[in-house]
């Protein structure tokens, strides 16, 4: 009897052993060209649940990520808001800083963010409480500075803020050579957006890249510029701002009209594609990049508002912050009603496609091509 009890324990033990699957290696994980993060990577394959469980480790040893997928590309480390190709999250997701300090927990179902989402600093505050649904933010919200004060205490709903304040946004400007020598002239405007990173209170921080970079390396352009600055935790979409910022826009500048440029990156391109369908009267010509587009409804429902708009749209296909196919997705809807549409996917590009773009001249000369007034088939 005691044989078969072992028999038993051996067979169920062996079966055990089939339906897992594990793994460890070291992940090297390149933040740029300059820096990398190593991680020590733990795979483990449930046959059971049919999920990759995975734990990533600082080289320190503390935990650093714990998540389960669906189906999962070992060799990437995606950010937590992006399914990066096949990377497929499901349940909840985990994130600690290299003290050992939670940072993020939330909860994922086919890849979408769905359910309760909180975040701390690192210095043990709580950072924000938010409530997701498919991928968009449904619900009360709440977000704390760094000293636990309470910033936002919004309600949103399919990704939109149900209660936005009318406020007015600090902006920074650059005025071309022989502004204030020709007094008559009405200049065309380039209207930037910054991405994530930026958010906050100084404006300095505008200069770290985009059009200001630029400028702030002595670069000239026959373009107004302006720059407003986004307070932290939220996104373009969350205040009433731009109403007020183009009024001050046009009552302050000399500005012509009818050549309005409007371009982001990251969270800027997000703001771009969300600028353009809700004020398409405004723009000349726009040109998002590297921008979520399915985080609120009211972008794809209102997608015909571009029908006549020229669009340049610009992704990386190895941006693991915000996967390429946000940007797919609106190219392919509106190539259905829009001649006047480009995209340019590059194979080789993360995220940081902007650092490409910007630099160059052909996205300026492409601006310039628009003009309200004039049938544009360019």
């Amino acid at each position: 009897m005691r044989q078969a009890g072992i028999v038993i324990l051996l067979i169920i033990y062996t079966g055990f052993l089939k339906a897992q699957e594990s793994e460890i290696f070291v992940l090297h994980q390149a933040l740029s060209k300059y820096d990398t993060i190593i991680y020590k990577r733990i795979i483990h394959f449930d046959r059971q649940d049919s999920l990759y469980h995975v734990r990533d480790y600082f080289e320190n040893g503390q935990i650093q990520m714990e998540a389960s997928y669906r189906s999962f590309d070992k060799q990437v480390k995606e950010e937590y808001q992006c399914n990066y190709f096949s990377n497929i999250k499901e349940g909840a997701y985990k994130e600690w800083f290299d003290d050992g300090q939670i940072e993020y927990i939330g909860n994922y179902k086919n890849g979408l963010r769905t359910g309760p989402a909180h975040s701390w600093y690192k210095n043990g505050r709580k950072e924000g409480e938010e409530y997701w649904m498919n991928g968009q933010l449904n619900g009360d919200i709440r977000y704390w500075d760094e000293e636990g004060n309470l910033q936002f205490d919004l309600k949103f709903k399919k990704g939109l803020n149900q209660h936005p304040k009318k406020v007015r946004y600090p902006f920074i400007d650059y005025l071309p050579s022989g502004y204030y020598s020709d007094t008559a002239r009405r200049w065309p405007v380039i209207i930037f957006l910054h991405g994530g990173s930026a958010r906050g209170s100084d404006t300095l921080d505008l200069y770290d890249y985009g059009p200001f970079d630029q400028i702030y390396r002595g670069r000239a352009f026959p373009f107004l510029i302006v720059a407003p600055q986004c307070p932290q935790h939220i996104r373009w979409s969350a205040d009433d701002w731009f109403d007020n910022f183009y009024q001050d826009l046009i009552n302050h500048y000399r500005v012509d009209t009818n050549r309005i440029y409007l371009t982001g990156a990251s969270l800027g391109g997000s703001g771009t594609w969300y600028l353009a369908v809700k004020y398409p009267d405004k723009f000349a010509a726009i040109a998002p990049m590297s921008g979520f587009t399915r985080h609120m409804d009211y972008i794809s429902i209102h997608i015909e508002r571009l029908k006549q708009m020229p669009v340049w749209a610009f992704h990386g296909v190895l941006d693991t912050v915000v996967p390429y196919e946000e940007t797919e997705y609106m190219v392919d809807k509106l190539k259905k009603i829009n001649k006047q549409v480009k995209f340019t996917l590059e194979s080789k590009v993360g995220h940081w496609i902007h650092h490409l773009i910007y630099p160059g001249n052909e996205l300026y000369d492409w601006f310039l091509k628009y003009d309200k007034r004039l049938k544009n088939d360019n």
